[in-house]
């Protein structure tokens, strides 16, 4: 009858024992690990989330002299945020075309003199000058970028190989009307 009693100890134990492996295996092969928490978006990526209308002015080596630099009016530059709290910055023009840089950050410039855009690239989406010319897609990346303190005045360098050779132009965006000369 000890026998039994000692059996019937060693039973439970041994079934209290694998109820709780199988609970902690359970909770430890849960899905809950898999997804990434999502990043949250920095307070500066926030503060300069916007749609901004106005002109620009486009510098670049590897742009005929005939048009540089040149002035573009009626551009649109749009900062939205994406999933993962970085920016998706997108500066379109009716001349050149669109440029999408993703995985913005914004950092503060010293001083609160404005914002510093960094780590990204992206692609720029030329459109056709005459009709017969094809849409032609380019990769860019996004080196140096600064958008004001009273954010009505963004600078960008973009580097990208256009086809006729690898360059970097820099676009000047003011917010308002293009002035006339």
């Amino acid at each position: 009858q000890n026998a039994k009693k000692i059996v019937m100890k060693l039973k439970n134990i041994f079934m209290l024992l694998a109820l709780t492996l199988g609970t902690f295996a359970f909770v430890a092969c849960g899905d809950d690990d898999d997804a990434a928490p999502p990043k949250k978006a920095s307070e500066f990526n926030k503060e300069v989330v916007g749609t901004y209308q106005g002109w620009t002015q486009l510098r670049s080596a590897i742009i005929p002299s005939a048009t540089n630099p040149g002035r573009y009016a009626n551009d649109t530059f749009t900062l939205a945020l994406a999933d993962d709290g970085s920016l998706v910055a997108t500066f379109t023009d009716a001349t050149w075309g669109t440029a999408t840089i993703k995985g913005v950050q914004v950092t503060k410039l010293e001083g609160g003199k404005g914002y510093k855009l960094e780590d990204a690239d992206g692609k720029f989406v030329m459109n056709p000058r005459e009709p017969e010319n094809p849409t032609q897609t380019f990769p860019c990346e996004l080196d140096d970028a600064t958008i004001s303190a009273d954010k009505t005045q963004m600078t960008a360098v973009i580097e990208t190989n256009m086809g006729f050779g690898p360059g970097k132009m820099t676009f000047t965006f003011q917010t308002g009307e293009m002035p006339t000369e």
